[in-house]
């Protein structure tokens, strides 16, 4: 756009979800990976890990809440990437965006504490924020 610089629109609140979800799926990994560490020690770790280790307890979460960002990642940062490519935020976009990175790390943390319900919802809002972002991607480029 005239008179605007031209990597205005990275630092927008749409820019810095994507790396929010780049960043919990780093974070959830780093916790997996320090569970494991503690209830399996240096020597789990640094094995061949031929026996899976139970997906029960702090580690089971842990895993499940690093897979389940791994997939929320890949829902939300290609059409993300798009709307900003194409440079069309709006204040949808700008509102999903917001509402993703808040419901993630809900996620991500009521994941960790054993709260199901509040991990329920969260994770219900992320989708819905998903789903408004890929139909906002496609009326993007459309």
């Amino acid at each position: 756009m005239p008179g605007q610089e031209p990597f205005a629109h990275m630092t927008s609140i749409e820019a810095v979800s994507v790396i929010v979800a780049a960043v919990l799926v780093w974070l959830s990994a780093l916790v997996q990976h320090l569970s494991n560490v503690s209830e399996r020690g240096t020597q789990y770790v640094l094995s061949d890990r031929s026996v899976a280790p139970p997906l029960q307890g702090f580690f089971g979460r842990a895993t499940r809440t690093l897979a389940n960002n791994i997939e929320s990642a890949l829902m939300w940062v290609p059409p993300m990437v798009v709307i900003l490519i194409t440079h069309r935020t709006t204040w949808l976009s700008q509102l999903f965006a917001a509402a993703y990175i808040c419901v993630r790390i809900i996620f991500a943390l009521s994941y960790w504490l054993k709260i199901p319900v509040v991990r329920s919802l969260a994770w219900f809002a992320g989708m819905i924020c998903c789903a408004a972002v890929a139909v906002l991607a496609v009326v993007a480029i459309g």
